[in-house]
């Protein structure tokens, strides 16, 4: 029992050591272009023409294919393509030997890795194709592991990969080719095209045991090399951090990529480069739509669209209508150009340097008491003539049932002087505006309630809207003014007290007439005939220009909070 249970352990264990390597299939058999769009593919971007060592035929080699982490956190990602120098089954740990290799047959020799390579080159692996972009950047992300690692750091059998990318460049729109697998931050004015990554460039920062340094050789970039001496996982003794490859691009162009390992001055010592799963991508360009907006039965609503800034200018989108209520039946959408939009005719313009509407009227026959919801989809292609290249959004538009606004008609009685009116509303859901017509002595004639001044019988009309604008209603207030009676401190009258208390000076007056009065909130001036030829808020003095003025007597009219006071002025 004691023994089993031991054994039990032993088992385990080495279950658990071996679900940290990486597991691996080859691809032979599979198109290159189906394997390249289900790998490595991502969004924003369509890849044609995909393939492998120059063949669009099925991959006769097993030098690539998936790989699977098991949880083994070396190489940072989960899954994604692996392409070798030999066969992808030397990629697979644990690493026991300094110079694993396996070569294929036959072998392959890339031509455009000549060039950069310190030796002959051979057992190369590529993968070429063709991709457009939906917005201005590429990205991809890769580990390159090596068993050249460390011993030929710095030395002739310097294995080789290059990520090559050939298309108009955006600042000249002239064709070039990039090296775009190069080693973070290094674009400088000595190194216009930075350093690429290679063993000579991404290593322990010493040579190896049969390395020579010299020209292309860098020991300051130690941070993104990982040691693998004698550890699960993978076969390579050495690989790096997991990198960014990067390159701005013209959208809706074509660009040609071409992904390359070779082998450099002999057949051994395998290398070998992994690209994550789903990582080849532009970002998308999204429309900027509301997530939601509302329209009120009875109201025609218009909601707003525009692309989120981008390079693409614009061109024809098409929606989808879902939700509660049926388009045609229990509501109509017109685009800008007036066009009922439905589920045959559903396309309208959209750019990005404007805004577009999309107008939803409701059927008025249409009985409902609680809110409805139509779901929009809105699509559009972004690079014309390629499949799968769209942007898309979605937004809910909220159907509120009509908004019943009513005023009540008022009648507000006043003593002497009115100093607040205001309307009873009815029904109808804030917000709500308002208009007061004429707006005569009334201080915020756009508010349900403001201060006055009205001394004398005044009739308004009172107008209201509700937050769509199209439901209105009014009112006639009437405001009716009663002269006080009674008397002040002392038995004098309101009046004898109001006299009492201003100063009006010199009357008779030949060019300004001095008020002063701290009760004093207005004063209205009135001719022989009655007419008011003057009226003017006081707050407790006013001059009176007396100039413009007919020569003869006048009745001055004092008004207070308390009550009203007239006098007679003489202008010569």
């Amino acid at each position: 029992m004691k023994k089993s249970y031991i054994l039990f352990i032993i088992l385990l264990t080495a279950t658990a050591l071996q679900a940290q390597n990486i597991s691996v299939n080859n691809a032979v058999g599979q198109n290159p272009n189906t394997l390249i769009n289900t790998v490595l593919a991502g969004e924003g971007v369509y890849i044609y023409n995909g393939k492998f060592n120059n063949s669009t035929g099925n991959i006769t080699t097993p030098q690539i294919g998936r790989f699977y982490s098991n949880g083994y956190p070396g190489v940072q990602m989960d899954s994604g393509l692996v392409m070798t120098t030999g066969n992808i089954t030397v990629a697979v740990g644990p690493n026991n030997s300094e110079s694993s290799s396996q070569a294929v047959s036959p072998m392959y020799s890339d031509a455009q890795l000549t060039s950069i390579a310190s030796s002959t080159i051979n057992g190369c692996a590529t993968i070429d194709f063709d991709f457009v972009g939906m917005t201005d950047v590429i990205s991809f992300l890769y580990t390159f592991a090596s068993e050249e690692y460390p011993e030929y750091v710095c030395s002739q059998f310097n294995d080789v990969f290059a990520f090559l990318i050939t298309g108009p460049d955006p600042a000249t729109g002239q064709n070039t080719t990039r090296n775009v697998a190069i080693i973070p931050g290094t674009v400088s004015s000595t190194t216009p095209n930075g350093i690429a990554v290679a063993i000579n460039s991404v290593n322990p920062g010493v040579p190896g045991t049969y390395g020579s340094g010299g020209t292309g050789c860098y020991y300051a970039y130690s941070q993104y090399y990982n040691d693998n001496a004698d550890a699960t996982g993978i076969q390579y003794d050495g690989y790096t951090t997991k990198l960014t490859a990067t390159a701005h691009i013209v959208p809706c162009a074509v660009y040609h990529m071409h992904l390359s390992v070779c082998n450099v001055g002999d057949n051994s010592y395998d290398s070998g480069v992994f690209l994550e799963y789903g990582s080849f991508y532009s970002p998308a360009v999204n429309l900027q739509l509301p997530t939601r907006d509302t329209v009120e039965a009875g109201c025609p609503g218009r909601v707003p669209f525009s692309l989120m800034g981008s390079s693409y200018t614009g061109g024809q989108a098409q929606v989808y209508f879902g939700g509660e209520l049926v388009n045609g039946t229990d509501y109509t959408c017109t685009n800008d150009q007036g066009v009922t939009m439905n589920a045959t005719n559903n396309t309208f313009s959209i750019t990005n340097d404007s805004v577009s509407y999309l107008t939803f009227t409701v059927n008025p026959n249409l009985d409902f008491s609680t809110p409805k919801e139509i779901e929009l989809y809105i699509e559009t292609s972004i690079c014309q003539g390629y499949p799968g290249m769209k942007a898309y959004d979605t937004m809910i538009v909220t159907i509120l049932p009509a908004d019943v606004v009513q005023l009540r008609d008022t009648t507000i009685n006043c003593e002497n002087i009115c100093t607040q009116v205001g309307v009873e509303v009815v029904s109808g859901n804030p917000p709500l505006y308002f208009q007061w017509i004429p707006e005569d002595n009334i201080s915020r004639p756009q508010q349900q309630y403001s201060a006055a001044y009205i001394t004398q019988d005044a009739d308004y009309r009172v107008a209201v809207t509700n937050k769509y604008g199209c439901t209105t209603d009014t009112a006639d207030v009437a405001i009716r003014i009663t002269t006080g009676g009674g008397t002040g401190g002392g038995g004098n009258t309101i009046e004898e007290r109001i006299l009492s208390q201003v100063r009006i000076y010199p009357n008779p007056a030949d060019e300004v007439l001095h008020i002063a009065g701290d009760e004093v909130q207005m004063v209205e001036l009135y001719n022989v005939s009655g007419q008011k030829v003057l009226s003017s808020k006081c707050n407790g003095q006013l001059d009176i220009n007396t100039e413009k003025l007919s020569a003869g007597a006048y009745q001055l009219k004092l008004i207070t909070a308390q009550g009203t006071a007239t006098t007679t002025v003489i202008v010569r």
